[in-house]
């Protein structure tokens, strides 16, 4: 008997492409009529046919003069407002990092002995150093004070692990599989399975939904776990069964069996090197396709903006005002130094999901608050800093701020 995934979307299609409506759980009704496709053929000023990637990309050429113009007009607003003084002296730019190791390589998590001879996890980003400025040009506006913000976050950083750190997408094939790295096709699959199911889920969340699929198709025969002939081999049912905890489990479970598909009948079963292919796959846009290419190909063609890192260069002025994390993507290009594209994204969504919360921040332990670098601090809690009600709330979060706080602590 064929398995019957109880409803939990607002609409389903059987074999024959009729539309179910949501109903008793476990049931499908049946719409009283088929769906019809409609097929809309575009040409180009030439006459040509446009395919799925053309037209994505002209409509997204479009978009970008648009946000291009939104980006120059904030960037004479911003040097008008700050008389061109958009490039802070050095000497108050460049925070010291005497504590983190010269010989560790940038932007991975490394074990370091603190002065209590505990091992602990630290993160290791590329500060900005002074060349990093020298190189942009001089007709390209920088926000104010954007180098010293960076590294203060890059100095927070080192002290706490936060759970992209460990759960987040790059991480989760090497958590669930210690030898993936042996293994660089699959390891490109797991990454973007992981990003796939990414969207509007908690990192916590995702790496146990990834994990359980792994686990199920290891007990099911399949010696590499979650790989691409498991998927191929798997319904959209029992993938979403394995994946319902997500976010819109029900479209990613589509989504991840016909990129699957894609995949196997386009670029020999791996992940293609170009955002314009990349994109063809169903669920996947520029920040799932520019985070994928830093990590599965080591290419920086663009930088991957998720709500973490909108929100922040929205508060911080390094983006014009806006909803669209793609106006942040295109601002954030224009300036920022590409040697930073692939880092960025990891570095302030940790600070995101650990320190500067879209609720519930926490300035008391930010560096940038005591600073007085941040337009948005929270004046309370500075002034609750150290209490014992406020520390014993601090320790509740998602992680472990401890060193943060004694940092901030000397401070004081």
């Amino acid at each position: 008997m064929d398995r019957v995934l109880r409803s939990r979307s607002l609409a389903s299609v059987d074999a024959n492409g009729h539309a179910g409506v949501k109903g008793t759980p476990g049931r499908i009704v049946k719409s009283t009529r088929p769906r019809s496709k409609k097929i809309k053929i575009e040409e180009d000023s030439a006459g040509h046919t446009l395919d799925k990637v053309s037209r994505y990309f002209i409509k997204k050429e479009d978009e970008d003069q648009q946000v291009n113009k939104i980006i120059e007009e904030h960037l004479k607003v911003e040097i008008k407002q700050e008389d061109l003084g958009l490039i802070p002296k050095l000497e108050t730019v460049i925070p010291k990092l005497e504590e983190i190791p010269n010989s560790f390589e940038p932007n991975p998590l490394q074990v370091f002995n603190h002065k209590d001879n505990k091992e602990l996890l630290v993160n290791v980003f590329k500060p900005v150093q002074l060349e990093d400025i020298e190189d942009i040009p001089s007709s390209i506006a920088q926000p104010k004070n954007w180098s010293e913000i960076y590294n203060r976050v890059v100095k927070m950083r080192a002290l706490f692990v936060a759970p992209v750190d460990t759960m987040g997408c790059e991480r989760i094939p090497e958590q669930i599989n210690s030898n993936i790295r042996e293994n660089p096709k699959l390891f490109r699959y797991q990454l973007l399975i992981s990003l796939m199911l990414s969207s509007q889920t908690k990192d916590e969340v995702n790496y146990e939904a990834v994990s359980r699929m792994n686990q199920s198709f290891i007990v099911n025969g399949y010696r590499d776990g979650l790989c691409i002939e498991a998927i191929l081999n798997t319904s959209e049912v029992d993938i979403d069964r394995l994946i319902q905890k997500v976010g819109f489990h029900n479209k990613k479970a589509i989504y991840i069996k016909r990129s699957s598909e894609l995949l196997r009948d386009n670029f020999n079963g791996d992940i293609p090197k170009t955002i314009q292919e990349i994109v063809t796959l169903p669920g996947v846009g520029p920040k799932m396709g520019y985070l994928l290419l830093h990590k599965a190909w080591n290419i920086a063609d663009g930088i991957g903006v998720d709500v973490h890192l909108h929100r922040l260069a929205q508060m911080w002025k390094w983006a014009p005002k806006s909803d669209k994390p793609e106006v942040s993507r295109v601002a954030l290009q224009k300036w920022l130094p590409k040697k930073f594209w692939s880092e960025v994204n990891p570095l302030l969504v940790g600070f995101g999901q650990m320190v500067c919360l879209p609720k519930g921040n926490k300035c008391d332990v930010c560096s940038l608050a005591t600073a007085g670098l941040c337009p948005s601090v929270n004046r309370k809690l500075l002034n609750q800093r150290g209490s014992p009600d406020r520390l014993a709330q601090l320790h509740k979060g998602r992680g472990d701020l401890s060193l943060l706080i004694e940092e901030i602590g000397k401070l004081a």
